[in-house]
């Protein structure tokens, strides 16, 4: 986010609901870390205490009606965002309240948010986000197979075209990057154009979204689609 790294949780599920609801207004509490690191990340020993908050905070909320949406953490600060029916005052109570029973110096906005802008410009994932998540959950499985992440092994890809001239411009691109393409021709049902290309690479976040994001944007840019990758386990 910008120069900083930023962790964001958000709740999914209020995506189905967000358009229907009628909490119209924002509330956002502002947390500031006693020690953050050198990242602006939480220290070890302050996850504890950020944890009461964040329990005290949702129980408090909830239980006037609001919903927990999402938290934010970037550049020495933790920001937690509510929706709420209740007025400002109320708001106001509960986030002295929780205050009190804790150590933290705790600050709050409160304003109209009818089209839940909060929710969608600043915790939901965009379309990058996303890649970078399903990268993740993939990157999750390899260490839980004992795979050593700084070792570069083949990595392939799959993107599918609709049609054989954008399908064989995927596969010009992905040359020009420097990709070697295995293959690059209709599926056995004719449906899509198929183009397989790999890289050789590490299994670090950063270099494999560098190959991911770029690939996902070029496949929606030509009316395709990205479909993830795949590679090897590699141990000591």
């Amino acid at each position: 986010m910008g120069e900083h790294q930023a962790w964001i949780t958000f709740n999914l599920g209020y995506s189905e609901i967000a358009e229907a609801d009628s909490r119209h207004h924002v509330l956002k509490v502002r947390l500031p870390f006693h020690n953050p690191t050198e990242h602006g990340l939480p220290p070890n020993e302050e996850y504890p205490q950020l944890q009461d908050v964040d329990e005290a905070l949702d129980e408090e909320i909830s239980s006037a009606g609001g919903v927990y949406v999402g938290r934010l953490t970037v550049d020495g600060h933790r920001y937690f965002y509510f929706y709420v029916g209740f007025p400002e005052s109320q708001a106001s109570d509960i986030v002295r309240r929780v205050a009190t029973l804790t150590r933290y110096r705790l600050q709050y906005v409160y304003e109209l948010d009818e089209e839940k802008t909060n929710y969608w410009n600043e915790l939901y994932p965009t379309v990058d986000d996303w890649q970078v998540i399903k990268d993740l959950d993939v990157l999750d499985r390899l260490a839980e197979h004992g795979d050593v992440k700084e070792r570069k092994r083949e990595v392939m890809h799959w993107a599918y075209l609709p049609n054989e001239v954008v399908g064989r411009e995927f596969a010009d691109w992905a040359k020009s990057e420097h990709y070697v393409v295995h293959f690059s021709g209709k599926e056995e049902d004719g449906s899509e154009w198929l183009t397989q290309y790999s890289h050789v690479g590490t299994m670090t976040l950063a270099d494999i979204t560098s190959h991911t994001i770029k690939s996902n944007r070029k496949a929606r840019e030509l009316g395709g689609r990205y479909d993830g990758w795949e590679t090897s386990i590699e141990k000591q």
